[in-house]
C-alpha cells in the first residue's frame, strides 16, 4: 500500500529506527527516481528542493548520509552540491579488473554499432559499468534486453533491466554488494534506505538481512518492477513522497538530538 502524508508520519513514528539515537543512524538513498523525478534526458534531472534541504539538515544530525547511485561520481558531485554527504557513484562497483574491463570494452564497441540502428537509444560508459538508455525509443525493456543479450559475455557481464535503462556490469555486483562492504565498517545502530528501481532490489535485500533496526522506503512509480517493494517497510508516491519521509526524519532528529 502506498502511504500518503498522514500515513507517512505514522509509519515513521512506528519505525524501529525512530527509537534509536539519530547520531547512530545511517541513511542511504538512491538519486534518480528517488530524490529526483525521472526525465527524458538524464542530464536535466534535479533533486527536489525539499529533498536537498532535508539532506542538508540531516548531515550533522545522523551518523552518515550516503547517496548511492548508478550515476558516475563526477555527475553526483554536481547533482548533490552539499558538504558532508558521502557520494558513491556507479552503484558502488569496484574498478574493473583486466578481464572485466576487456569484456566491457567489447560490449561497448558492439552495442554502440547496434544502437546506431535504434533512434533515441544511447550508450553511457561508466568506470565499471555501462548503461543503455532507451526511454526515447518505442522499444520495451524485454525487447531491448533480448537484442543486447547475445553481446553479453555471460561469464563476465550481466544486463539488469531498470526504468527504461539496462545496466551492464559484473553479474553479482551492485548496490547490495557495495553496502555489504560499507556498513560493517560504519557500524551504525540503525539504517534507513530509499530506492525506486530494480538496481535497488539488492540494497533492500541486504538491509533487510541486518540484525540492527532498519527501515526500507520504496519510492513507487508506474514503472516499478513487480515485487520490488516486497521487503520495504514503507512505499511512498515518487520523489515527493521520499522528500516527505526525509522531512519527517529531520523533525524527529531535531527533537531527539
Amino acid at each position: 500500500m502506498i502511504q500518503e502524508a498522514e500515513q507517512i508520519t505514522h509509519a515513521w513514528k512506528e519505525s524501529p529506527v525512530a527509537r534509536i539515537q539519530p547520531a547512530e543512524v545511517l541513511l542511504v538513498t538512491d538519486f534518480d527516481g528517488t530524490l529526483a523525478e525521472i526525465v527524458q534526458d538524464p542530464a536535466g534531472a534535479r533533486a527536489t528542493p525539499e529533498a536537498l534541504a532535508a539532506i542538508h539538515e540531516l548531515v550533522p544530525l545522523l551518523a552518515d548520509v550516503v547517496v548511492l547511485s548508478s550515476r558516475p561520481p563526477a555527475q553526483l558531485e554536481s547533482l548533490i552540491p552539499l558538504s558532508g554527504v558521502r557520494l558513491i557513484g556507479d552503484s558502488g562497483l569496484a574498478p574493473p579488473r583486466h578481464a572485466l574491463k576487456e569484456a566491457l570494452d567489447r560490449f561497448n564497441a558492439d552495442a554502440s554499432k547496434m544502437l546506431e540502428r535504434i533512434p533515441g537509444a544511447w550508450l553511457e560508459v561508466k568506470p565499471a559499468s555501462t548503461a543503455i538508455h532507451f526511454r526515447n525509443t518505442d522499444m520495451t525493456g524485454d525487447q531491448m534486453l533480448a537484442l543486447l543479450q547475445p553481446l553479453l559475455d555471460g561469464a563476465r557481464l550481466a544486463g539488469a533491466l531498470g526504468r527504461k535503462v539496462i545496466e551492464v556490469h559484473a553479474p553479482k555486483a551492485g548496490k547490495g554488494t557495495a553496502l555489504a562492504a560499507l556498513i560493517p565498517s560504519e557500524d551504525p545502530g540503525a539504517v534507513i534506505c530509499f530506492g525506486d528501481d530494480e538496481n535497488d532490489r539488492s540494497m533492500f535485500e541486504y538491509i533487510c538481512s541486518l540484525d540492527i533496526p532498519h527501515t526500507c522506503v520504496g519510492v513507487w512509480s508506474p514503472e516499478a518492477p513487480p515485487g520490488l517493494f516486497d521487503k520495504c517497510d514503507m512505499v511512498v508516491p515518487g520523489p515527493s513522497g521520499a522528500a516527505a519521509v526525509l522531512e519527517e526524519i529531520v523533525e524527529w532528529a531535531r527533537e531527539s538530538s
